[in-house]
């Protein structure tokens, strides 16, 4: 082979290790996709929640995450939480199901509060926003959470709950669970998909011609995938 051909090989292979790379999962890419920003069954001050759901295929730390709003809440998540793949997670004020209306809690924030008349919900690193959203005050309904229907997560892409959706005391929502809208994402793995978007995209076929080393390449397409169950 010649050194020309040994480049070419180099080349290829830089190529396609830095696509193929597995890139660990982020909290910008959750979503938040129900909100109880005003229960019924019991005040506020015990019964707030809000979830999250990662599409991904690779879990989440949420370790090191200031939780707040514009304004002056902040809450810091100083131990891991991990969320893992195609999995949702319930954040409340409350942790005792029998004072918060009776969701079961995967995490109790303190100092960060939902307010009824309009807030928002911001998760931050450091000085970087990483996810948020803002919602006004025609949002919150007294006893009916608020769940992401499509996207992009805006206030406006929330939709009351189904009034058949209820849990604990009464109250309408699917905190922890899979509720109106269908959040189903592929099972391909991070690293599989890589590789299909490597092979989809260049395959090279190498042959000996003499002692010299030619390489063709192909482009093909990719198909058209999902996020969340929504099309991108």
């Amino acid at each position: 082979m010649t050194a020309k051909g040994f480049a070419r090989l180099g080349t290829v292979c830089l190529l396609l290790f830095n696509i193929v790379q597995p890139r660990a999962a982020t909290v910008d890419q959750l979503y938040i996709t129900e909100i109880m920003a005003n229960p019924a069954a019991v005040p506020d001050s015990r019964g707030e929640w809000f979830e999250l759901f990662n599409p991904t295929g690779e879990p989440v730390n949420l370790r090191g995450i200031d939780l707040g709003d514009d304004g002056g809440d902040r809450h810091r998540i100083e131990t891991d939480l991990l969320i893992m793949p195609e999995q949702f997670l319930t954040l409340a004020r409350n942790g005792d199901a029998d004072l918060n209306g009776g969701l079961i809690a995967d995490y109790v924030y303190a100092d960060f509060t939902l307010s009824n008349g309009g807030d928002e919900i911001v998760f931050r690193r450091g000085p970087d926003e990483r996810l948020r959203l803002d919602y006004g005050r025609e949002f919150a309904v007294a006893g009916q959470s608020r769940e992401l229907t499509s996207l992009p997560a805006l206030a406006a892409n929330y939709g009351l709950t189904l009034a058949a959706l209820t849990y604990g005391l009464g109250d309408i929502g699917t905190p922890g669970e899979a509720g109106s809208a269908d959040f189903a994402v592929s099972t391909v793995p991070l690293p599989g998909a890589a590789w299909l978007f490597a092979s989809g995209l260049i395959a090279f076929v190498v042959r000996a011609q003499g002692g010299r080393l030619s390489t063709a390449k192909l482009v093909g397409k990719l198909p058209a995938t999902r996020r969340g169950g929504i099309p991108l």
